[in-house]
């Protein structure tokens, strides 16, 4: 995934945005007229620290953030990608993630298989005997602690709200997940989601 602005944007599209950028606003408080108002919408833009240019594919949407340099636009980051099929957006979802790994908080006993994972969460399967062995909670509401292995990029620590439980097959339980994680975390699990979207789709 490419980060320059200049890779994802044409010049024209470079120039209106550094135009945004470059706008003041120039008025009296007095009676403000529409093109007013559109200044002053534009000056809060350009004075702005947390800016997200959206892009649509299909159904998917990508919320690149801008990041600025003395009030010169120099890069675009990863987008988090939003997936729009079947109604309401989420989080798009990486399916049968092979190599990720999910070890209790001591990082000694598997706790189950990873069905599917996005930067917001996961769901998992997991056996009665895994979730015994492991001394896990499980309840709704309960916070759960383990170990993430991510291909290429080690172990975790994990923080995480068990959100839905599922009855499967043969005493499987599947464990919906969201995370509580740190910045650090957060950027490097965003890395990793990002790539393997990017594989699905070269």
């Amino acid at each position: 995934m490419p980060k320059k602005v200049s890779d994802i944007l044409s010049q024209d599209e470079l120039n209106l945005l550094q135009e945004v950028i470059d706008s003041q606003a120039a008025h009296s408080c007095n009676d403000i007229a529409m093109s007013d108002i559109s200044k002053q919408l534009l000056n809060v833009l350009a004075q702005s620290s947390d800016i997200v240019l959206v892009a649509q594919r299909e159904q998917e949407e990508y919320r690149f953030p801008l990041y600025l340099l003395d009030d010169e636009l120099k890069e675009l980051g990863q987008p988090d990608i939003i997936d729009h099929k079947g109604g309401g957006g989420r989080y798009w979802r990486f399916a049968a993630p092979k190599g990720l790994k999910i070890f209790d908080h001591k990082g000694d006993v598997l706790l189950g298989v990873v069905s599917n994972i996005s930067t917001s969460g996961l769901f998992m399967l997991c056996s009665e005997l895994q979730l015994t062995s492991s001394g896990v909670n499980l309840k709704e509401g309960a916070n759960l602690r383990f170990y993430l292995k991510i291909p290429q990029r080690g172990f975790h620590l994990v923080d995480a709200t068990v959100v839905r439980i599922e009855s499967e097959k043969n005493n499987i339980k599947g464990l919906a997940l969201k995370f509580n994680i740190n910045d650090e975390l957060t950027l490097i699990l965003h890395d990793y989601i990002i790539e393997q979207h990017d594989a699905l789709h070269d």
